[in-house]
């Protein structure tokens, strides 16, 4: 499990106005359909280049809709595999739910798809179904904002979080299923005496900062960036923020961590519960 701080999360892992990842879409039922594309991309991961997947919409990586707006979607597979996109959090007609086989086949390479159905609010996102493609970060946000969320005085930060390893997906669940020794309690690579830095805290052992995940990724990531390369999110001095945290990840936990910051966690998996006030908050896959 990996804690992030609000000073070392929360500034440094996001852009300044979530609109900058999610663009807003004009809401309007006779426009056409939103084109979205699954299709490849390259990262600087580090310092190292990664060629990974990812969903694009009109203005970007994922879609926001407003209140009342359907979605209407043509997704063209741009990969050169097969694939099929879930619509985590949303309850679409059974066919277009993005299930392989169930009823429709993968999308093939060049193939695009039309979805139609009425959305639900909060924060959910989207999601290759099949496993090794999600381990090379096909998944975006989709946020469908509510009459409220508009109301409100408040900013928006959306925040997706990955694993990631530079090895092909099928080397990696071959070395988990295996059962070697590639988690425990042996320190993340390059995560090594960050215990004692601000805003991080990867658990203790022997007074070593520690990773406790089934398997050593190579990164974490913050809307595609690192603790170490970060993107920076410019809050007003006393400001209101609606952080919409979504974990992505192939095999880890996330604990999010706002320090002295008041915070409420008024949502899990796009439904409003209890308000719950706190600052320390666990984020399961």
């Amino acid at each position: 499990m990996n804690t992030l701080s609000r000073r070392g999360f929360l500034a440094a892992s996001a852009t300044a106005i979530a609109a900058a990842h999610l663009p807003r879409i004009a809401f309007a039922q006779s426009a056409a359909p939103l084109a979205l594309s699954a299709a490849t991309r390259t990262l600087d991961i580090d310092g190292r280049a990664a060629t990974v997947f990812g969903l694009a919409g009109p203005g970007g990586q994922g879609l926001t809709f407003d209140p009342g707006q359907r979605f209407r979607v043509d997704l063209t597979n741009n990969l050169d595999v097969s694939t099929i996109i879930h619509w985590h959090g949303q309850i679409p007609p059974n066919e277009q739910d993005g299930v392989p086989d169930m009823p429709m086949p993968l999308l093939a390479p060049g193939e695009t798809r039309s979805y139609d159905y009425e959305t639900r609010p909060g924060t959910h996102w989207m999601h290759s179904h099949v496993p090794i493609q999600e381990m090379r970060l096909l998944a975006a946000p989709l946020i469908v904002r509510s009459a409220e969320d508009l109301r409100a005085d408040r900013q928006e930060v959306v925040l997706l979080l990955h694993d990631f390893s530079f090895k092909a997906p099928e080397e990696v669940l071959e070395e988990i299923a295996g059962g070697a020794d590639h988690g425990d309690a042996t320190a993340a690579p390059g995560m090594q005496g960050m215990g004692n830095m601000p805003g991080m805290d990867h658990g203790t052992m022997g007074g070593m900062a520690m990773d406790l995940n089934d398997y050593n990724w190579d990164a974490y990531l913050a809307n595609d960036r690192t603790l170490t390369d970060p993107e920076v999110v410019q809050v007003e001095r006393g400001g209101r923020i609606q952080l919409r945290v979504i974990n992505a990840s192939a095999a880890t936990v996330f604990w999010i961590d706002t320090g002295a910051a008041q915070s409420r966690l008024v949502a899990v998996d796009g439904h409003a519960v209890q308000p719950l006030s706190g600052s320390r908050f666990g984020l399961a896959m």
